[in-house]
């Protein structure tokens, strides 16, 4: 008895890149691609063609392009998703939005066909070079008290500064048109980057320093 193909559906803002990964799923045996989508129209072509598992082009991985992620699997919860990005080192936030996976775009076929199916079985794929961006750092007994050595990004900035207005998590993403999740990730960033144990701490050391105006 034959094991029936995995169908797997292929999500990427680009035309191009998509007709790539379909002849690229063409030449692995057991695979089949069922259709290809945008990635706003992904959780609605996810539903009716029901895959097994969605290939999904993130492009360079930054936390905006990773909220395709969480949107998709918010939508279709259950659905594996095997990601790919120009910059793996952002693994960590994409297992966190839904992933099962988050390979180089360059990933060669066995190693993607692998990939999706262990993601259709329920399992986590982990490149092993990516493994010690997953385990804990040790906890410093006293935080840094000196000035930030990082500068935040313009989006951390703005996440801040509507922190600073007192508004939830929900409202930020509602005013910034991103995910929860992305708030969340800015928000984990910007009191990395301030030594702070708080949103409270945080924001007031942003005053202090200058870089918001309440």
């Amino acid at each position: 008895m034959s094991t029936p193909e995995l169908r797997v559906l292929i999500v990427s803002p680009n035309p191009l890149a998509r007709g790539g990964l379909a002849a690229m799923l063409e030449g692995m045996a057991g695979m089949k691609a069922v259709g290809s989508a945008g990635v706003p129209e992904a959780a609605s072509v996810a539903g009716q063609l029901l895959p097994d598992v969605v290939l999904l082009d993130v492009g360079d991985g930054e936390i905006e392009d990773l909220d395709a992620i969480a949107r998709l699997a918010g939508a279709q919860p259950g659905l594996p998703i095997v990601a790919l990005t120009g910059e793996p080192g952002a693994l960590t936030q994409a297992l966190a939005f839904g992933a099962s996976a988050l390979l180089p775009v360059g990933v060669d076929s066995q190693t993607l066909a692998a990939a999706l199916l262990a993601s259709a079985r329920g399992l986590v794929s982990i490149p092993r070079q990516e493994i010690a961006t997953l385990l804990p750092h040790e906890e410093r007994i006293e935080p840094a008290l000196n000035a930030p050595t990082e500068s935040l990004t313009p989006r951390e900035l703005e996440v801040l500064q509507l922190m600073a207005r007192g508004l939830t998590n929900r409202q930020i993403a509602g005013r910034l048109t991103i995910s929860e999740h992305t708030v969340k990730f800015h928000a984990g960033a910007v009191l990395g980057k301030l030594n702070a144990r708080s949103r409270a701490e945080a924001v007031a050391r942003a005053i202090g320093l200058g870089w918001i105006l309440v």
